[in-house]
């Protein structure tokens, strides 16, 4: 094999690292529809990786670009607490409502 080939695993790595930043710039943007698709992608990537003998036998190797998934991920993941958190202040009275609700029609239809 010629050193200028890129191995299955390094194609995979590369396309992991890019779906992650593309992760992250949809949870920027608050798209959770298409980070959710970008993720179920980036999942069956991390699965081929995480099962290939070469992978195996050289993960440090490869560690560079597995820490910039794992950062680019929490960051990712930050941006999507921190909006559920936003959901969660407009949702609480939501909440209220939907428990008044609900004690309502227990109490009505006993």
């Amino acid at each position: 094999m010629g050193g200028y080939l890129v191995s299955q695993l390094q194609q995979n790595l590369s396309q992991a690292v890019e779906l992650s930043q593309r992760i992250f710039d949809l949870a920027q943007d608050s798209a959770w529809t298409e980070m959710e698709q970008a993720d179920r992608q980036r999942i069956t990537l991390l699965e081929s990786i995480f099962s290939d003998a070469e992978f195996q036998q050289k993960s440090d190797d490869y560690e560079p670009q597995l820490r910039q998934i794992v950062d680019l991920n929490e960051q990712a993941l930050a941006l999507c607490a921190d909006a559920r958190g936003k959901l969660n202040q407009q949702g609480r009275s939501l909440k209220v409502g939907r428990q008044a609700l609900s004690a309502y029609k227990k109490n009505s239809f006993d």
